[in-house]
């Protein structure tokens, strides 16, 4: 995939996510798990923030400003938080709109061939038809976890679960090891905190986008095991 492509895919990211946060906010919600329980209770599809109208329709979302098309996306839930994953058809049609001296060069089947290739190269993965960048190896780093502790202490806004040392705690040390390091930047992160004899001796920010997925599936299930564990 050339830059300049590259440049346009995650700029169509980033003003989805933008979009996604004015959009919990207007609503007083928290995460993107607030927005898909919401969903399941209100049937409204459509939504004013800040001038912004959102008009959901089937997976996704389009949003308008006067009667003026600024973006369209399909949700991307099926990959962990991330608020979209990329239709090269909408990402063509985005360009359009935003982009017109590129309207000539990006059209969705030019899209789609070069987000296939990058799927060989590792750049990229898709998942149900939408194309979602990987993590470069030179953004990964290794946390530098305690061998030592017997309680891990999960914080998520205003949850905290109290976790004692287990096997499945240690499992989710060992699938931790390759983690972004933009990891914690965003908008919907955990805090985990290791303690030794009631002395906290290391933390670290949590986002499912930014570990493997391997250890996603295991923090999903530590959390579900001790729910009965958890605070409000």
């Amino acid at each position: 995939m050339n830059d300049e492509l590259k440049l346009l895919a995650k700029e169509y990211i980033e003003k989805v996510e933008s979009l996604c946060v004015l959009m919990l906010e207007g609503l007083n919600l928290k995460t993107q798990e607030d927005w898909f329980n919401y969903r399941k209770s209100h049937q409204q599809m459509e939504y004013n923030f800040n001038g912004n109208k959102f008009t959901l329709h089937g997976k996704g979302c389009m949003v308008s400003n006067k009667d003026t098309v600024i973006i369209d996306w399909d949700f991307g839930r099926i990959f962990g938080t991330r608020w979209c994953g990329i239709d090269p058809w909408k990402l063509a049609s985005y360009i359009k709109l935003n982009h017109k001296n590129l309207i000539d060069i990006y059209d969705g089947s030019m899209i789609k061939r070069e987000f296939e290739q990058s799927v060989i190269l590792g750049q990229m993965v898709e998942k149900d038809y939408l194309y979602y960048f990987t993590i470069p190896t030179s953004e990964i780093y290794e946390p530098d976890f305690p061998k030592e502790f017997d309680t891990l202490i999960i914080d998520h806004y205003d949850s905290q679960w109290i976790i004692e040392r287990s096997k499945l705690v240690d499992r989710l040390i060992r699938k931790s090891k390759r983690v972004w390091k933009h990891n914690g930047e965003g908008t919907d992160v955990y805090i985990l905190t290791f303690l030794l004899n009631d002395k906290k001796i290391f933390s670290v920010p949590y986002e499912d986008i930014g570990y493997q997925e391997s250890a996603v599936a295991i923090m999903k299930v530590l959390l579900k095991q001790n729910e009965k564990n958890k605070i409000m």
